[in-house]
């Protein structure tokens, strides 16, 4: 059985053969577990690995065997010295995954082993990893990680959506003095600043099962970060906020899209006010947002979204609109000290004890 190695890898010093083989296995990858999905080019691939995060910090490793890239993994932490940094740092985030033909050979337990070691020197205490795959669920059980939170991603086919009912929907918001605000393309800085800590306080009832994180807060950098790659590609951010009389917001609403997967909408945030709720103001948001970027995207043909298995009432609404489950994604989460014990164990095996 050939040797597996591993090698840490740096988008900014990478040669050309190293790139072509990792864009091979990312394109296998692909192919194999999301057939269905948009896939970027080689070249914007590169440029998004390569672009400097605002906020967080991001390690690569690379898998070989003979020559070749079999598998890979990153993980993500937040910069030392950014805002709230403390709150983030007992939290690392990784993922990974390795070619089909090479699976069951050890490369995902050596990637990992790199993430542990990184997890040691950050003294970090708290790991974060996501699968959508049978062998990925049975690769944590092994480790000891603990399922946390499972996501449904749905789809639809905006040409197949029910536009009388989202019209119906939308109507609603008119019956309680309700303003709409709508940003199509892009939000001004100005209102973006103020509409922030208004995002971070609804998604604070946004249900996360039981994960472990630093407070969710909707920052600037990210923002700005964002806009910068539309501008650079061709972008768009929807917003649609109601709200209320005395101008508080009742509600909010948000899509993108990317002119370099332009087929796709990507909708995001669906949140109400806990005073508007059970109104049918979620059904209006979801409704007039879905008409916004019909409008304004001929080109696209699907919508997708994401909502935690839990949170019954957003699944039902997306349901009742038109969108099926299309996977689920579990995260899970490991502590330092279980993943120190796997470690041991794997070194035991590895010296025939």
């Amino acid at each position: 059985m050939a040797l597996i190695e591993i090698r840490a890898f740096d988008p900014h010093t990478a040669g050309p053969e190293i790139w072509r083989s990792f864009h091979e296995c990312r394109r296998a990858l692909s192919a194999e577990l999301d057939p269905d999905d948009p896939i970027l080019s080689d070249a914007e691939t590169e440029i998004e690995m390569r672009r400097i995060d605002p906020l967080d910090d991001c390690l690569r490793w690379l898998a070989f065997s003979e020559g070749k890239v079999i598998g890979f993994a990153s993980a993500f932490f937040r910069r030392p010295g950014t805002a709230d940094a403390a709150e983030h740092a007992p939290f690392l985030f990784a993922g990974g995954r390795v070619r089909a033909e090479a699976r069951r050979r050890g490369a995902g337990s050596l990637l990992l082993g790199e993430v542990h070691a990184l997890m040691q020197n950050l003294d970090k205490s708290m790991l974060t990893l996501a699968t959508q795959t049978e062998s990925g669920h049975a690769f944590m059980a092994k480790i000891g990680a603990a399922a946390k939170l499972t996501t449904v991603s749905s789809r639809a086919t905006l040409a197949e959506l029910d536009w009388p009912l989202l019209r119906q929907w939308k109507e609603r918001a008119s019956s309680y003095g309700l303003r709409w605000e709508r940003y199509a393309g892009r939000v001004p800085r100005e209102a973006l600043l103020a509409l922030l800590p208004e995002y971070t306080a609804l998604f604070a009832d946004v249900p996360l099962g039981d994960l472990e994180i630093a407070p969710v807060k909707f920052e600037i950098e990210g923002y700005d970060e964002w806009y910068r790659t539309f501008d650079r590609v061709g972008g768009a951010h929807h917003l649609i906020v109601l709200r209320a009389p005395d101008g508080s917001i009742a509600g909010l609403t948000e899509a993108t899209w990317d002119s370099r997967t332009p087929a796709v909408i990507y909708q995001q945030l669906t949140a109400v006010a806990r005073s508007w709720r059970g109104r049918g103001l979620a059904k209006a948001l979801k409704g007039a947002l879905l008409q916004q970027v019909h409008e304004n995207h001929a080109e696209a043909r699907i919508v997708r979204t994401g909502n935690g298995e839990t949170n019954a009432t957003m699944r039902s609404i997306n349901a009742r609109a038109g969108f099926k489950p299309h996977r689920r994604f579990v995260e899970y989460q490991i502590t330092r000290e279980k993943l120190d014990q796997w470690r041991e164990g794997q070194a035991r095996i590895e010296k025939g004890l």
